[in-house]
């Protein structure tokens, strides 16, 4: 159920990137990097700073909230929300009836992606705004790959207007 899931939003990902991609007006992108003007998601990897330099993305749509993040080496740090009813704190994994995660991926092999979903680890995410066009927040979270080997995401912010 795991890859299953795990690939799901996987796909859910690559869609939203794709679909994003595909603005009309090139003016809204910064010249070092494809991330429109204002939006971004840097945290703490195991005590290693981290930005998203390539693409950070943000939907809300039926009930979930889905903050992404991209590095141009195969980094990649994804906040997913169920049901998020404003700002306030939320709490991502920690048991198997919590859909909300956290998925950080250092790679493309099997191992490279850790999650908090079904219990692999815990966290929380503090939203400080969100409206019909933007999402703000901070966030931290433990996580577990395929093999067990835990991943530590610390000192975690972002913030992003959807994508349409």
């Amino acid at each position: 159920m795991m890859k299953t899931m795990t690939k799901l939003i996987l796909i859910a990902f690559l869609a939203t990137s794709i679909l994003a991609g595909c603005s009309k007006d090139d003016d809204e992108t910064e010249p070092e990097n494809n991330t429109p003007t204002g939006n971004s998601l840097t945290c703490k990897v195991d005590g290693t700073a981290w930005n998203a330099s390539l693409a950070v993305v943000a939907t809300n749509t039926g009930g979930v909230l889905t903050v992404t993040g991209s590095d141009s080496n195969s980094g990649q740090c994804q906040i997913i929300l169920f049901n998020p009813t404003g700002t306030g704190s939320y709490t991502l994994g920690g048991g198997m009836t919590n859909q909300s995660n956290g998925r950080w991926t250092e790679g493309v092999g099997q191992e490279d992606t850790y999650t908090t979903m079904l219990g692999q680890g815990s966290g929380s995410v503090e939203i400080t705004e969100l409206s019909d066009t933007k999402v703000k927040g901070t966030f931290s979270f433990t996580a577990k790959n395929s093999a067990g080997t835990d991943v530590s995401i610390t000192e975690g912010s972002f913030t992003s207007t959807f994508s349409k």
